[in-house]
């Protein structure tokens, strides 16, 4: 297949409307069970799959020294992005499509929230305890299953809301946050901008849903990322002095890691409820405690694997009882 032909398929599927690789999905078989997967399962592939890309983006600024700030980070990783998708949406578009977009207000929201979200973690993990901000933010799955109940009308059946309260159970062990958690949580106020980060994080996660029905893939990539990081260059060349250019080359590759990761995160979306996939985002901790070992030579103490193991078996129970329904 030539490069042209390559890039027009690539370019085709990425703005499929509805259902992405459904063509593929008769070929792939799910374990012992026969047939093509149905959406629902596609959909927790494709979450599992984003998780990874998103726990290795994460990786990247430790494995770069870690010696950039984190607003600076953000930036980076938007910016490397929005060139990522640049020559995906230019192809696009002289192809015969369109810089068009019908949801401006919707994708100026999702990149505000996003950029509003992660800096709501910076803040709380740079004025509280590392582990404390970090299972603050877990809760953004429990505030996902409730806005999908009141903006998107999906009904969240007990099994979904057991399977979240045991995944989000796992993540915090895996966190391993301070004794004195609990009573910090109403005194602290790093803890509520951790809690805020957290519903934002899920408000974003919503608006996400709901565009990935209207916009093609590439054009919602393409103006989310082109948002961000319109509101990010101010403060992010405020805030201090940039390490060399050379010290940043690794850090850019967060950008393309992070839009691989989107894709697949918006066709999960896009294939089954938000609220069936939210002990599967989960999944990104059991990446980091990997690629911890492989990277860094972090080996997990029995907590962090009992944790782990407690987000595998809720994703493993909810898989199981959603087939049999």
């Amino acid at each position: 297949m030539s490069y042209k032909s390559t890039m027009e398929e690539f370019t085709r599927i990425m703005q499929q409307p509805h259902r992405p690789f459904e063509r593929w999905s008769s070929r792939w078989h799910f374990g012992r069970f026969r047939g093509p997967i149905s959406a629902h399962q596609r959909g927790i592939l494709m979450m599992l799959a984003s998780g990874f890309l998103f726990a290795l983006m994460f990786s990247i600024p430790k494995l770069a020294g870690g010696e950039v700030n984190g607003l600076q980070v953000t930036f980076i990783r938007y910016f490397t992005g929005f060139l990522t998708i640049l020559p995906i949406m230019l192809w696009r578009v002289s192809r015969g499509g369109s810089f068009r977009a019908p949801a401006w207000p919707l994708i100026a929201l999702r990149a505000s929230f996003g950029a509003a979200g992660v800096t709501c973690v910076i803040y709380a993990t740079t004025h509280m305890t590392y582990a404390d901000a970090l299972a603050i933010s877990f809760a953004d799955g429990i505030f996902v299953l409730v806005l999908a109940m009141l903006i998107l009308g999906e009904r969240v059946s007990p099994r979904r809301w057991a399977a979240a309260a045991l995944s989000l159970a796992g993540a915090v062990i895996v966190a391993q946050p301070s004794p004195e958690l609990l009573g910090r949580v109403f005194m602290e106020p790093a803890a509520g901008i951790a809690f805020l980060g957290a519903a934002i994080m899920a408000g974003e996660v919503i608006v996400i849903k709901h565009l990935s029905h209207r916009l093609g893939a590439v054009t919602l990539l393409f103006y989310t990322n082109m948002f961000a990081v319109a509101l990010l260059t101010v403060p992010a060349f405020y805030i201090g002095d940039w390490p060399p250019l050379e010290d940043l080359m690794l850090y850019a590759l967060m950008g393309p890691v992070a839009i691989a990761g989107q894709f697949l995160f918006i066709f999960a979306l896009r294939s089954t409820d938000v609220s069936a996939l939210v002990p599967y985002k989960y999944s990104t901790l059991i990446y980091a405690v990997l690629l911890g070992i492989v990277f860094f030579g972090q080996w997990p103490d029995m907590l962090t694997v009992a944790g782990i193991g407690l987000i595998i078996f809720s994703g493993v129970q909810l898989s199981r009882l959603e087939a049999r329904a």
